[in-house]
């Protein structure tokens, strides 16, 4: 099989392969260097009185992975028992860190959009670097996510008030 002769059949030569995902409404897709998995059906672990916004965790090979849930429809109310869903996971080992998925990833062909696009109004608005238009449907439009600075913010926002005034003084 020619992997090039398909490549070509999938995304125009102008376009730049990338996967894209949905979530919370969003289009986004991973900085181009930084290393994606997709597990189809983790497996995840709730985490009592934690963050809002931290789904749980999940067990990829052994390191213990939290998970970020910004979907427009939550999973309901608070529960601990495990549960499954589309996940992907960024970076490698301990610094490794999830996305709960809308819907299966996609490849796409990008090519950037014009610089003066607004970001959308979203919970995730302030993690969206840059925006890239796919090349067979130019409206489309496909937001660079900065997953490390968004996992920093919900980990800075999950210290108890007690750590945090510690760390204040």
């Amino acid at each position: 099989m020619d992997i090039a002769a398909l490549a070509r059949g999938v995304a125009p030569a102008a376009g730049e392969l990338r996967y894209g995902f949905r979530v919370a409404g969003l289009q986004l897709v991973p900085a181009a260097r930084v290393l994606t998995e997709m597990i189809a059906e983790a497996k995840i672990f709730p985490v009592p009185k934690s963050a809002s916004a931290l789904a749980g965790v999940t067990n990829l090979r052994g390191t213990i992975v939290p998970l970020l849930d910004r979907r427009e429809v939550r999973r309901g109310s608070p529960d601990i028992r495990p549960f499954q869903h589309r996940v992907l996971v960024f970076d490698r080992e301990e610094q490794r860190v999830g996305l709960l998925l809308d819907a299966a990833p996609e490849l796409l062909s990008l090519v950037p959009a014009p610089e003066e696009l607004q970001r959308p109004a979203s919970k995730l608005g302030a993690y969206l670097v840059r925006a890239w238009a796919q090349a067979d449907q130019p409206g489309q439009i496909w937001w660079e996510f900065n997953h490390r600075a968004a996992f920093e913010s919900l980990a800075r926002g999950a210290q108890p008030a007690s750590i945090q005034e510690e760390v204040l003084s």
